[in-house]
């Protein structure tokens, strides 16, 4: 292993050994964004030579900046290293033992590169779970031409729009998702800059726009969102809240958008740039060159920031595009998640005038696009089970068992169905705690803004529990935690039972012993989180590292 990588870098790449000696296939590492992906790629390149010098490896990437960047960190390491370089756009068809390598003008080569041993692929989410695609054609040749050939795949954001994670699916490259570290512990360590976020008093309004391929129609979003007013607004608040900070980027829906906003921000007095797919190679490495040295403050962009932009001091982003994409978001986020220079602010200040924090949650914490089935017209969906029932009135999902419906109050007359005993919630639940802390001292109170349920595992004894994330005002900030072991022992049950009745206000639960089994939690926990509304607050009490939430409840 080569020297001076970090430690959760180093152990990606043991993790990475150990995963393909015991496994067929091929794993992905999950690493956060600015937590040194080219690092991780330069230090399995150097060890895998060192103890197999005839094979042969291809890194491959879809941009130059990311090409440039891996080839670098590879030299960086090992300064001898035989690494070629293989872009159109760089000027350079060089082909060597390691060779760097752009999709774009190196996918239709498979059958002239010979014998490839190892793959690399720097943002791996951008291949297709389908068997379709430039990097599908390249690997499908290369897998031609050497069977035994292995893909190790680099990404912070493992999941595609409308395929799910990049595990899912029969035709899936990737077989194993191994986590590199998480960006709570980057941050707490220093590896991270923190992202502080507020909500914005000019919101966007997408309301209405169509959505084509799991995101908003450009055109439409362009035409709803580029105009005087919005763009007026939103160079105002950024003014008067971004302050004395010095780099500011923003994010834009389109060219036209980018420009509209550069623009707006000049006629404020504020000295902006703008950098599109379509600037030049030389326009761009000046624009980039002025806005490092603090001559450029607002750099608008569309689609060219997103990967293979690196500069620390960025201390504001500026959300102007509205994106369902949870990748894409991530991607805009953490271009301020860099460590800052000395002499600028410690965080990134983040502005959502597009809603995207609301959609899409805190950046610790996203929420993967599902994986989309096609079903027939009648068919439901593959997650509504024998729990669940359609209210015929408002066509919403609601528990089996329930009597009246939650969202429009319409009453079901199979009253025999239920055991009211059990089934009906009483409002002296309200007071109880899933965990009490060892001592009441400190305790807090935050206004709860939205909760999302999901399925995780004890660490203990690989028992599933339900997890609940409760989310504050600062959406950007890692969650409150609360955990309900439905299927643990005593007393951890009855606990959990109690806890999971008492956040359900006014909603009818299954009987404590008809919920058995993880299949049985998931299916609850996505019920919960697409119909039922959070507490208006919570009150916990923090101990070290570990919260305690101690109460929560409703306003009138």
């Amino acid at each position: 292993m080569i020297k001076g990588l970090r430690d959760y870098q180093a152990k990606a790449i043991r993790d990475v050994y150990k995963w393909l000696a015991q496994n067929k296939g091929n794993p992905c590492i999950v690493a956060p964004t600015g937590s040194g992906k080219a690092w991780i790629c330069a230090g399995i390149c150097e060890d895998f030579l060192s103890k197999h010098p005839h094979i042969k490896i291809l890194v491959l990437s879809h941009v130059k900046e990311l090409l440039v960047q891996d080839a670098e960190k590879i030299t960086q390491v090992w300064p001898s290293a035989p690494v070629g370089l293989y872009s159109a756009g760089l000027g350079s068809k060089d082909i060597n033992t390691i060779t760097v390598a752009g999709i774009q003008s190196i996918w239709k080569k498979g059958k002239e590169l010979g014998r490839i041993h190892l793959v690399i692929v720097d943002e791996a989410h951008l291949i297709s779970n389908t068997e379709s695609g430039m990097y599908r054609t390249l690997l499908a040749d290369l897998q031609e031409a050497y069977s035994g050939m292995r893909v190790i795949g680099l990404t912070a954001t493992p999941y595609r729009l409308g395929q799910g994670m990049l595990t899912e699916g029969d035709e899936a490259i990737f077989t194993a998702l191994l986590e590199a570290a998480s960006i709570e512990e980057l941050i707490q360590r220093g590896y991270l800059a923190k992202l502080t976020s507020t909500f914005t008093d000019m919101k966007l309004d997408v309301e209405g726009v169509r959505k084509v391929q799991g995101d908003y129609e450009k055109q439409e979003l362009e035409a709803r969102v580029n105009n005087l007013d919005n763009n007026t607004r939103i160079v105002e608040e950024t003014i008067r809240r971004a302050g004395n900070r010095k780099a500011w980027l923003i994010f834009c829906v389109s060219v036209s958008h980018a420009e509209a906003m550069r623009d707006e921000f000049i006629a404020h007095g504020i000295n902006a740039a703008t950098i599109t797919g379509k600037t030049s190679s030389a326009e761009r490495e000046r624009i980039f060159t002025e806005y490092k040295a603090g001559k450029i403050r607002a750099l608008t962009n569309v689609g060219v920031a997103t990967t293979g932009f690196d500069y620390p001091d960025i201390d504001v982003i500026v959300m102007a595009r509205p994106t369902l994409s949870p990748g894409l978001y991530m991607q805009m986020s953490g271009r301020g998640m860099r460590v800052k220079s000395p002499g600028h602010y410690k965080d990134c200040l983040v502005l959502d005038f597009a809603g995207n924090i609301e959609r899409h949650g805190a950046i610790t914490k996203i929420i993967p696009p599902r994986r989309t089935v096609k079903r027939g017209k009648n068919e439901r969906p593959e997650n509504f089970g024998e729990m669940f029932k359609e209210c015929p009135q408002c066509h919403k999902v609601i528990m089996k068992r329930a009597r009246i419906c939650a969202h429009c109050g319409y009453q079901f007359s199979e009253l025999s169905e239920l055991n009211t005993t059990q089934d009906i919630m009483g409002s002296a639940d309200i007071q109880q705690t899933a965990e009490t802390p060892p001592e009441q001292s400190g305790i807090m109170r935050m206004k709860v803004h939205k909760w999302f349920w999901k399925v995780c595992y004890s660490k203990k004894d690989s028992i599933a529990m339900l997890r609940v994330d409760f989310y504050g005002e600062d959406l950007m900030q890692g969650p409150k935690q609360l955990f309900l072991k439905l299927l643990h022992a005593e007393p951890d049950h009855t606990k959990a039972y109690r806890n999971l009745k008492s956040l359900l206000q006014g909603v009818m639960i299954p009987p404590a012993n008809e919920i058995y089994g993880a299949r049985v939690l998931y299916r609850l926990a996505e019920t919960i989180n697409a119909n039922y509304n959070p507490p208006s607050w919570i009150e916990y009490r923090q101990s070290g590292k570990y919260t305690y939430i101690t109460n929560w409840g409703w306003d009138e």
